[in-house]
């Protein structure tokens, strides 16, 4: 199981919820922490994976800012 987190903005995906949802910096760290010591102590931690991603939040700034970007472009021509 892939567990997706974005440290930016310190969300986790919830399969449950089938989207990305806040969770403080100290629940990512116990959860990133169970992954190592997993890893650490050679049981097998392939079923658990912990990905940095970007979240939801972090497309919208994409967006906006591909758009500024876009009619800034626009006025300088």
């Amino acid at each position: 199981m892939a567990l997706h987190y974005c440290s930016l903005h310190k969300r986790l995906f919830s399969r449950r919820c089938y989207g990305w949802v806040t969770f403080s910096q100290a629940t990512i760290d116990e959860i990133r922490g169970y992954y190592e010591l997993l890893c650490s102590i050679n049981a097998d931690a392939s079923f658990l994976q912990v990905i940095e991603q970007s979240c939801d939040q972090c497309v919208v700034t994409f967006r906006t800012i591909a758009r500024s970007q876009e009619r800034h472009e626009g006025l300088s021509e």
